[in-house]
């Protein structure tokens, strides 16, 4: 591994992004329909409906964290399979195969409880899209790790969704980001790393997060400094 100050064998090219909703055509009535379109929709379906609120700047004005709770709190009246669907984090689970069945067995227990089943009043059905991320690649690049950590204080909001959450689904693993994974291709510090991937981004807002990030390189900066000072 290179020094700190040295330039990586590869420098970071930041990108931006932005998600274009794609409608499938599918749509939900009534809970039984939507269990069953759960079953059969794609990936990016689910990616969608559970992900693309974490592109606000801010936290949501809903009170109900993706599309699923809040289609069953409004269009459905039932705000009780509303919380239930609140209570799935898409990041406590593998892949996304374990989030389906997740949200199937809340569905399945929730129905086995109903006495019947109501419909939605017409033009409230649940439309199910895909996600089609776009992605553009920025003028902003990192050589070394001071510059990394200067360059996330400054690259838009888009841009930390693509390298600490979008890179989740695209790395196929819960627990790796764009981020932590360049300093620990380039420069190894585990601690670094570790602190970086344990961030809990169910929580916090792309502000939250990116804050976050910077604060942890600059404070293992600093300590780095510190220790080569003395030596």
């Amino acid at each position: 591994m290179v020094a700190i100050d040295e330039p990586a064998a590869n420098p970071f090219s930041f990108a931006e992004c932005f998600i274009v909703p794609k409608p499938t055509g599918k749509t939900a009535a009534n809970l039984r329909e939507l269990l069953q379109t759960l079953r059969e929709v794609n990936e990016r379906v689910l990616y969608y409906h559970l992900w693309q609120f974490r592109m606000a700047i801010a936290s949501p004005a809903v009170e109900y964290p993706n599309d699923f709770a809040i289609w069953a709190a409004t269009a459905a009246q039932e705000s009780r399979l509303a919380e239930k669907f609140s209570a799935i984090d898409p990041f406590g689970y593998e892949n996304w195969e374990e989030v389906r069945e997740a949200l199937i067995d809340v569905m399945e227990e929730y129905l086995w409880d109903l006495p019947y089943i109501t419909w939605v009043r017409p033009g409230y059905e649940f439309y199910f899209c895909e996600a089609a991320t776009v992605v553009l690649r920025s003028r902003v690049t990192a050589q070394t790790l001071p510059e990394f950590c200067a360059a996330i204080g400054k690259v838009g909001l888009d841009s930390i969704y693509y390298h600490s959450i979008d890179a989740r689904w695209r790395l196929r693993s819960i627990h790796l980001d764009d981020f932590s994974n360049w300093i620990k291709v380039s420069y190894g510090l585990p601690e670094l790393v570790a602190a970086i991937q344990g961030i809990d981004i169910s929580f916090y807002t792309l502000d939250e997060i990116r804050t976050t990030i910077v604060d942890l390189c600059t404070k293992h900066l600093d300590h780095l400094h510190g220790q080569a000072q003395r030596t």
